[in-house]
């Protein structure tokens, strides 16, 4: 199994505007500081091994596999899309009939795709990566992007901004514990 991000989510899901206010700042002398700290947070939560393990903003990812599986817990939530491509026993690239397969999809589980019962399997080349999903995922735009897992990124990047460093006197500098309270409810759970 290979798994390669395609496309790349093009915006954050929170502007440079709100995180400023969040973080109380009224200058823009910290502004490449504050926006990297965005992109950050967002990579944090962000992806297959992000702590969510979701797709947060609109992205493509290509999952390759040497063989057709009887079921498929999909790497990335939530599903917008999925097609399924194969290489054929004459080498010829095809895309699988989407009737051919169903998704079912349950919060904070992956998405399973599935033949259909008696659905027949195309032969495929014998070649490394014969079956390649190609999945797009996350949600459309910021302002699709649920209102918890924004405001846990705002309290990120405000923690970050104020508290530079991993360690401080004392101890370790940990995330809020409301952090973790907003983001529990969209932590995929397999």
């Amino acid at each position: 199994m290979r798994l390669t991000l395609i496309t790349a989510p093009t915006n954050d899901p929170v502007d440079l505007a709100s995180a400023k206010q969040h973080c109380r700042v009224d200058h823009d002398d910290d502004d490449v500081l504050i926006s990297s700290l965005i992109t950050a947070a967002a990579q944090y939560l962000d992806r297959p091994s992000g702590i969510l393990g979701r797709a947060v903003m609109s992205q493509v990812w290509r999952l390759e596999l040497t063989g057709w599986p009887e079921n498929l817990a999909l790497p990335v939530e939530p599903v917008a899309s999925v097609v399924v491509t194969y290489t054929d026993a004459n080498g010829a690239e095809q895309t699988l009939d989407a009737s051919a397969y169903t998704l079912s999809a349950w919060p904070s589980y992956a998405t399973e795709w599935r033949f259909v019962r008696d659905a027949v399997r195309p032969v495929l080349h014998d070649s490394p990566y014969p079956v390649k999903f190609t999945i797009t995922a996350g949600y459309a735009n910021a302002a699709a992007v649920p209102q918890p897992l924004k405001t846990a990124m705002l309290m990120l990047v405000a923690h970050w901004y104020r508290t530079r460093e991993t360690v401080v006197m004392g101890g370790v500098n940990e995330t809020p514990m409301a952090f973790d309270a907003l983001i529990a409810p969209y932590r995929r759970l397999v």
